[in-house]
């Protein structure tokens, strides 16, 4: 009878434990459903926030090219140079060169000479200016002999000077007008305009012999220099008695007595007499771009 009773509860225990088990196993199946639930849920938050990280980083880049280009168009004002557009079409003027951008063309040469490159701006004061002088980040040596003023140098890309032979040859025929920018290293833009510009020739040493009517905002500086040849430090064709101006002030113009402006000095933040000047500046100028324009 004891026997009996003990196998009874035994049984009992067992059945219980059964029970147990089941409910244990339910719960755990219940709670591993609900692990995958969240785990599912939480791949997808995860795949979610990465797609967000992924798009912020591609944000952040294209705000790195935009910082990047927001720069460089500081250093270069309005009609920025540079070769983003290079026709392969050969044009006489920037006045036909047809194109909705500014850029690099080749221009046809001079009297049958050699074609050559130059920087058209086609969008600023209405386009088809031809640029012969560029400064604006001291890359490129101005303080250079009479041969690379008369041929040019520098990369019509960036920092260069055309050179005077051609810009005899493009202005001896015609009335042609020019525009000087000019910046200051504190951002301040300004800009003068001359209806008449022209030179002599090589022989008149490249005198600054047509100088129209002034209009603008940088002040007129230029006429005090009308009529003057062009001197550098081993030409000197100033009217200043035993001195010569390019050797003084390290770069070379049309100088007279010596000068009020000087567009071809050292490229410098300072109020030193050698730095870049147009007098309507407290300093030294960053951004300097001399174009003409057939009228």
């Amino acid at each position: 009878m004891e026997l009996f009773v003990h196998v009874k509860e035994l049984g009992e225990l067992f059945t219980n434990n059964q029970r147990t088990i089941e409910q244990n196993q339910l719960e755990t199946n219940h709670l591993m459903n609900v692990l995958e639930d969240r785990l599912a849920a939480n791949v997808s938050l995860i795949t979610s926030y990465s797609k967000q990280i992924l798009d912020y980083q591609t944000i952040c880049a294209n705000h790195d090219e935009i910082r990047k280009e927001l720069s460089a168009m500081k250093s270069h004002p309005r009609g920025r140079l540079t070769a983003k557009t290079k026709s392969p079409r050969t044009i006489k003027s920037c006045q036909e060169a047809n194109s909705p951008t500014s850029g690099i063309f080749k221009m046809a040469g001079i009297n049958g000479g050699d074609s050559f490159d130059v920087f058209c701006e086609l969008e600023s004061f209405d386009g088809g200016w031809l640029v012969f002088q560029q400064r604006y980040n001291g890359s490129v040596d101005f303080y250079r002999n009479w041969m690379a003023y008369r041929n040019g140098f520098g990369d019509v890309g960036g920092e260069f000077w055309l050179g005077l032979e051609k810009i005899y040859q493009l202005t001896k025929e015609g009335t042609w007008e020019l525009i000087v920018e000019l910046k200051d290293f504190h951002d301040n833009y300004k800009y003068a305009r001359y209806s008449e510009f022209g030179l002599g020739t090589e022989r008149e040493k490249y005198a600054l012999s047509e100088l129209g009517t002034y209009s603008g905002t940088a002040g007129d500086y230029l006429e005090y220099h009308k009529g003057m040849k062009f001197t550098t430090s081993d030409n000197d064709n100033d009217v200043d008695d035993g001195d010569n101006c390019a050797e003084i002030y390290n770069g070379a113009w049309w100088f007279k007595d010596c000068y009020k402006s000087h567009l071809n000095g050292q490229h410098a933040d300072s109020a030193d007499d050698t730095a870049i000047k147009w007098p309507n500046t407290d300093s030294g100028l960053m951004f300097t771009r001399m174009m003409i324009r057939k009228v």
